[in-house]
């Protein structure tokens, strides 16, 4: 949150300071005015109130109307991250202050245990808000709040006012409660993740990327930076891999299960690309394969068990190259392991997917036809109101794979693709694209892609 602020709005925050100090100087002289005892602390209580006010509700970037909150499970990771912390800090001088310039600890430990609240609810609901809240930023806004409160009474030596103001502070804070749990409810779509955002990794976690780098290329790429990204309610995370020459990759994480990386996307091969040792220049299919062939066998040598394997051009008459890939395949079902190898125009590996899961998971003993799973999904659309005689449905691809994951059941599915009949390839382009319904061939149960 706090971190945007920063990135090339420097005009907005001398334009924030100022409007912050005169927003200090208006309150300092209204309760000078007013006779409000302790009235010097309210200037900075008034500055440092706008400036939060303004790096957390201006400048956010998303789609407004989105309405999601992330909830995060993991409470302490934001205290391992740079944004994190800030949103800790940034919240001290507001309790402290608040104190210092009431004497009156209760309505401020409301105010700071609300104000985030309020402020992620505003970012998630407002129409230049971004549309979607952070339960981590609370987490660490009250904090800092909390800890600000606990410094004013320390400062003041517990001469402070307790009951004032008590009975009044809890109905205030008991109804604001009611009401922004309500409009959570009802206007706000949460989804859990394993961590609030990006964050660095462990030891063992940097020893993983590098070793499944290391494997796929030896030593040619070093490893600069890693960062893992949490998954949705616990599956489906991610180790961000960063190699210098500006190469990525991803790794499935926790598990490790899948490797994916981009040395180039182009269709004029560059240094970037990885040579295969002894390999030559490919000019067909047939030449491409070979090449492929000797990366396989010294990298991932048990593809070459593999049931079958195909090579297929990518590109306008193979522009960007050739695709090699190899399958485990049982009772015409594709096992998880495979292997994806492009090679460029140059003979060297220019894309690469890896799948380390299993050759082999136990199949139901009766699967679903192929035209049982397009009857499922025809259904489907039409009791949520679609015309099934306007679809091309077709079931494409039986595969085992994890609902969940890297650390769901394994299960049976049946790829299904969905597309509009009307929508010609060649007119429409990439419009024309089906989306993807997954069949549980074991159940019949549809899956989202």
């Amino acid at each position: 949150m706090f971190a945007a602020a920063f990135d090339d709005h420097t005009w907005f925050l001398v334009g924030l300071t100022l409007a912050a100090a005169v927003a200090g100087l208006i309150a300092s002289a209204v309760a000078r005015r007013r006779r409000t005892a302790h009235a010097l602390w309210w200037s900075p209580l008034g500055f440092c109130l706008t400036g939060v006010l303004g790096v957390t509700l201006a400048l956010r970037t998303g789609e407004p109307g989105r309405a999601e909150c992330v909830i995060s499970h993991q409470v302490t990771e934001p205290l391992h991250t740079t944004q994190g912390l800030w949103n800790l800090a940034m919240f001290v001088p507001l309790g402290l202050f608040g104190v210092l310039a009431l004497r009156r600890p209760l309505p401020v430990l409301a105010g700071v245990l609300a104000l985030p609240c309020l402020i992620e609810l505003a970012q998630a609901l407002s129409p230049f808000g971004g549309g979607l809240c952070d339960s981590a930023d609370v987490a660490m806004n009250v904090g800092g709040g909390v800890l600000g409160v606990v410094g004013g009474v320390a400062l003041t030596r517990g001469h402070v006012a307790w009951r004032s103001w008590a009975k009044r502070t809890l109905a205030v804070a008991g109804a604001s409660g009611v009401a922004g749990l309500a409009v959570f409810q009802t206007a706000i779509t949460p989804y859990s993740v394993d961590g609030s955002s990006v964050r660095g990794v462990h030891d063992d976690e940097r020893e993983a990327a590098e070793r499944a780098i290391r494997q796929a290329f030896g030593d040619r790429y070093r490893v600069d930076t890693v960062q893992a990204s949490p998954g949705v309610d616990g599956y489906n995370g991610w180790l961000s891999i960063q190699m210098a020459g500006g190469y990525t990759g991803q790794l499935m994480w926790p598990g490790g299960r899948q490797l994916s990386v981009s040395l180039e996307d182009s269709s004029r091969p560059t240094e970037a690309s990885f040579p295969v040792q002894g390999s030559t220049t490919p000019h067909d299919t047939q030449s491409a394969y070979r090449v492929a062939q000797t990366y396989m066998k010294t990298h991932y040598p048990w593809a070459e068990a593999a049931s079958w394997h195909e090579t297929v051009p990518v590109g306008a008459k193979a522009g960007f190259g050739w695709l090699t890939s190899w399958r485990f395949k049982e009772r015409g079902v594709v096992m998880p392991r495979s292997l994806d190898v492009q090679i460029n125009r140059a003979g060297r590996v220019s894309q690469l997917l890896v799948d380390f899961g299993p050759q082999h998971v136990k199949l139901p003993a009766d699967l679903l036809p192929a035209k049982r799973a397009e009857e499922i999904v025809r259904r489907d659309e039409a009791e949520n109101g679609v015309d099934p005689g306007a679809l091309r449905i077709q079931a494409d691809v039986l595969k085992a794979d994890r609902v969940k994951g890297w650390q769901g059941p394994w299960r049976v599915m049946w790829s299904v693709s969905v597309g509009d009949v009307r929508c010609t390839p060649d007119r429409d382009g990439d419009g024309c694209e089906p989306s993807q319904v997954m069949v549980d061939a074991g159940t019949g149960e549809i899956h989202a892609e």
